[in-house]
């Protein structure tokens, strides 16, 4: 028969044990959700570089009869670059947080 201290030990044990599972867990499924946030972020933010692009390469050629304002295409570039920057500040801010403490 085991003493009580010896019982109190091997609960001890399995408490902290499961206790460092948890973490474990809990950590790792963070950082899954973290990398699924960032890519798909990164491809949305791609994507809309990729577009705004190609709005500036059909207005530089004027392929199919495209004109748009020049006004409204400096607006678009200085807005795309402003958007990409401060989203992107905003979202690695966010996700990345914890790491600061």
């Amino acid at each position: 028969m085991a003493s009580p201290d010896e019982q109190r030990a091997s609960q001890s044990r399995t408490t902290v044990e499961v206790k460092n599972w948890v973490t474990k867990v809990i950590t790792e499924h963070k950082i899954a959700l973290q990398r699924l946030i960032i890519r798909f972020l990164l491809w949305a933010y791609a994507f809309l570089l990729v577009v705004t692009m190609g709005i500036f390469v059909l207005q530089g050629f004027k392929l199919w009869g495209f004109q748009l304002d020049s006004g409204l295409m400096k607006w678009l570039g200085g807005a795309t670059v402003g958007e990409i920057g401060g989203l992107l500040t905003l979202t690695f801010g966010a996700v990345f947080k914890n790491l600061k403490d």
